[in-house]
């Protein structure tokens, strides 16, 4: 499955472009573990915790990516349009327009938009192999889901509307194939060769508690050239266009109990921020999306001189040293809920522990001095509890005030969990103000 699913993804054609101004998208909320961004050629993998995420700028032209129980939400500028990502999802940001709009090109997952109503010149859509879905003022999700087996492929894409109205289209060629014209050669009775034109579905508009399922059938020789493209490691920019899919249906009904259940429990989390405001919540934010853009045009000048031969493939692209966004404190009023998951027990977290940063905030060093500590004791009472039982024979209350190596090592494990555990609420509540700052 994933080996196909790179196999779409390097088929997939993709121009991407940069609006000048406040045309960027920005991180507002992030639960879970990590997430991925694909830029300029390089895959980071970021902590949404203690990597502090929030305030983290998108481009048009990046890739993101979340892991498992991960979910993030994208405020869109300059507008209030809030994209909430679901866990194992897999996006690019292909436009980004000047009033909120732009278009998103899914390869996997499960998408949900709150779309702020905006100009029709500006219109916001979402696109995958098989449907595109857009609007200019709504709540709608989006779905996509690849199955292999044997030789063919299918895509089911959902699309579904919570609030106003959603267009739903087939994603095709504009135009349509060109027929063949006769030669000089041929008579007037002679039957012409021609290509028959592929039948496109008619848009489907749908409401509030609408959806529409979208199946889609790879044909044999599109699946078998994505997986010989893989095999040979051809790069994306040496693929040929996907060829039309075959074998697309539109089916209109309510939506889905499972949908409904999910997006009731996975919300969004955080309310839109107002554009004017943005700069003053994470300060230097449009300084680094600027630098960010320069960047990004010197990676897209460095690919057209090495696709045109004035470059040799020893040559790589070199960013300048980015800019880190300190994260500021929110002091606005949280979701319960949200407060209630931060005070969550701490072993669920373990595998996220990182190297103490010298140069971060109170607030991180604090909740990752919490995880060590907390990850450690459990280990070390974990060990204690097998000494006590296996080796000083402890079997009840009793036995343990004789004492022992395993005693003293579960006491000790205790210790150091509470220690962490304490450490990381105490992280909730520092200002994240940086080690040595005011």
């Amino acid at each position: 499955m994933k080996r196909f699913l790179l196999a779409l993804m390097v088929l997939l054609p993709a121009v991407f472009s940069f609006g000048q101004g406040e045309s960027f998208a920005f991180v507002i909320y992030a639960e879970g573990f990590d997430m991925s961004i694909f830029r300029n050629g390089e895959l980071t993998t970021y902590d949404v915790i203690a990597d502090g995420v929030i305030g983290m700028p998108l481009l048009a032209g990046d890739l993101v990516q979340t892991d498992a129980d991960t979910f993030v939400e994208i405020q869109v500028m300059p507008s209030r349009t809030i994209i909430k990502v679901a866990e194992n999802t897999t996006f690019a940001i292909e436009e980004i327009g000047g009033a909120g709009g732009g278009v998103f090109q899914m390869s996997y997952g499960r998408l949900r938009a709150r779309v702020e109503r905006i100009t029709s010149s500006d219109p916001f859509e979402i696109r995958g192999q098989g449907a595109v879905a857009g609007v200019r003022g709504t709540d709608f999700g989006y779905d996509l889901v690849v199955t292999r087996e044997s030789v063919t492929s299918q895509i089911e894409t959902k699309v579904y509307c919570f609030e106003g109205q959603v267009e739903v289209r087939e994603n095709a060629p504009a135009s349509a194939p060109e027929v063949a014209e006769p030669s000089a050669d041929s008579s007037s009775d002679d039957e012409i060769a021609t290509e028959p034109a592929p039948v496109v579905q008619a848009p489907v508009l749908i409401s509030a508690n609408q959806m529409v399922n979208v199946i889609t059938e790879l044909p044999p020789e599109i699946v078998a050239e994505a997986d010989q493209l893989v095999d040979e490691g051809t790069q994306a920019e040496n693929a040929s266009p996907v060829p039309l899919p075959k074998n697309v249906s539109f089916q209109t009904q309510s939506i889905e109990d499972e949908i409904t259940s999910f997006w009731t429990e996975k919300n969004f989390k955080e309310a839109a921020i107002d554009p004017d405001e943005v700069e003053q919540r994470f300060p230097g934010i449009k300084e680094q999306v600027r630098v960010l853009s320069e960047e990004r045009q010197r990676f897209d000048e460095m690919q057209r001189m090495r696709r045109e031969g004035l470059l040799g493939n020893g040559n790589s692209f070199v960013a300048s040293e980015p800019q880190v966004l300190v994260p500021v404190e929110d002091t606005r009023e949280r979701d319960p809920r949200e407060v209630q998951m931060a005070d969550a027990d701490s072993s669920d977290r373990i595998r996220r522990l990182i190297t103490t940063d010298s140069e971060g905030t109170l607030k991180d060093q604090a909740r990752i001095a919490g995880n060590w500590l907390t990850g450690f004791g459990l280990i070390l009472g974990g060990t204690g509890a097998a000494v006590s039982w296996f080796i000083d024979d402890v079997r009840s209350v009793d036995d343990v005030n004789a004492g022992g190596p395993g005693t003293a090592l579960a006491v000790s494990g205790g210790m150091m969990i509470s220690t962490g555990l304490i450490s990381y609420l105490i992280s909730l509540f520092t200002p994240a103000t940086p080690v040595g700052g005011p």
